[in-house]
This record gives C-alpha cells, structure tokens and sequence, in this order.
C-alpha cells in the first residue's frame, strides 16, 4: 500500500500569472499550504469558482475499485493500433504536437474528454496530422496527486491514455476524496494492466514527482489558468488554448494553422 501521496515542490522558475477562474477548478494565483509542507516548500494554488461541467456518469466508486468500470471495450477500441510511447499518442514523425494539460479528477477535463478527444484522435492522430501528448497536472489538491501518481504508472506501460479516458468516462463527483490505491488498482485492472508493476511504479517518487514538476514549470511559464490547456506545436509555430473548453473542431484548425 503507498504512503499518502506527497505533493511536490513548486517550480523554481516564472512566477504563476494571474488568470481568469474557469470551471469550478482550483487555479493558481498565490502561495497556499496544500497538505504537508514538504523539505523544500509547498504548492502554490488558491481556489477559485465559476460553473462546471458534473462529474459522474460512469460506474460507482466500488465498482471502479472492483475491476466494473464502463467502457471499457469502447476505450480499447479508440486506441487500439495507434502508437504509444510514455505520454505521447501517435506518429512519432507526425508534423504537429497537441500537448494537453490535465488533472484526471477536472470535470471540465472530463468533458472534453469525451465531447472532443475521440475526434481528435481519429480525426486527427490515426491519420498522421498530429501527434498527441497527455501532461498530467494535478492541480485540484492532494487527491489530484494520488491520481496523478496512478496515471504515470499506466504511463510507464504505454496505457496512460486507455487509462485517462476510462477514468474521465467513470470520473466521481469532484467534491469527494476518491483517488484511493484501491481505485486506481480497479483502472489499471480493467485494463489489463500488470497490476504488480503499476502498484509499484505507482508508489515510486522518483517517476512522478518529476514528471509534475517539470508540468508545472511548463504551465507557470504559459501562465495557464486551469485544465484543460493546450499547446500545439507545428512547422507554423505554437498556438495556445487556456481558457473555453476547446470543440473538436477547434483543435482541427489550431492543427490547420501551424502546419
């Protein structure tokens, strides 16, 4: 079983900017004691409110922790034959990067995970336009890091997007503590998942606490708002989208612009 899940130190470089709320998340705007104060400081993020997309939707928080999530052949489907290596989905040649930054227990997340993604995917990075990078930023407290620590490990078995997706279908309400080993382990089982493996890499600080850090240099620098937040990437140069819950077809022209 892993200890409580640590919250990393805050980046050293660009202060966080300020930036509208968006989506009931928890935002950044100043320096706030998250859980426990850990050797070199603390996280930095303060709350702020607006409307949100619900949570919900998928199976029970006991069934999740049983294996008894839905979707589970409709996620498979979506990436079966697509390459996958760490975070990154897709063409490792393809001409552009959609980099998307996350907290697996947003709502908002959620939403476009299921209105847009599948698009985008097979609209997008089964043709070969664009390749496609899921940057966990666990931004929504210390649940939001136990999650996290659970996404990487699916990582480190290139199932990290057949885990966000089938998480964000069968995502609890944002208001309860859920993140719990016994959950995660029901994901990863669902999947198929080297259970021995992702129990371990799940509990080994030295993967994720990292892998988040170098997502929150990344989104001070950007001076995100919230998740979900893009970058992409293309011979054209960069876009930035922080702010709406970007459509499908948004991303498609972002993708036209910089290519």
């Amino acid at each position: 079983m892993a200890e409580k899940a640590k919250t990393p130190p805050p980046p050293k470089k660009a202060p966080i900017s300020d930036a509208p709320s968006r989506r009931n998340l928890w935002v950044i705007l100043g320096v706030a004691a998250v859980v426990a104060v850990i050797a070199a400081g603390v996280l930095i993020y303060v709350s702020q409110q607006s409307s949100t997309p619900d949570s919900g939707g998928g199976a029970s928080a006991a069934d999740v922790a049983a294996g008894k999530l839905k979707g589970v052949k409709d996620v498979n489907a979506r990436f079966t034959g697509i390459p996958q290596n760490a975070d990154t989905l897709g063409d490792p040649a393809a001409p552009v990067t959609i980099a998307e930054f996350a907290d697996l227990r947003c709502p908002a997340c959620r939403q476009f995970a299921l209105d847009a993604m599948p698009t985008v995917v097979k609209d997008l990075v089964k043709t070969g336009k664009a390749q496609y990078q899921y940057r966990i930023w666990p931004i929504l407290g210390p649940d939001s890091v136990s999650a996290a620590q659970c996404g990487i490990a699916a990582q480190q078995q290139n199932k990290l997007f057949e885990y966000q997706d089938l998480w964000y279908i069968n995502q609890q309400d944002e208001a309860t503590t859920y993140a719990t080993p016994t959950y995660c382990d029901g994901v990863a089982k669902a999947l198929g998942l080297d259970l021995t493996k992702f129990e371990k890499d799940r509990q080994d600080e030295a993967l994720w606490s990292p892998a988040i850090q170098d997502v929150q240099v990344v989104a001070a620098q950007q001076g995100f708002g919230g998740t979900p937040s893009f970058i992409i990437t293309g011979p054209k140069g960069e876009k930035i989208l922080s702010g709406a819950i970007p459509t499908a077809a948004e991303i498609a022209k972002t993708v036209k612009a910089v290519s």
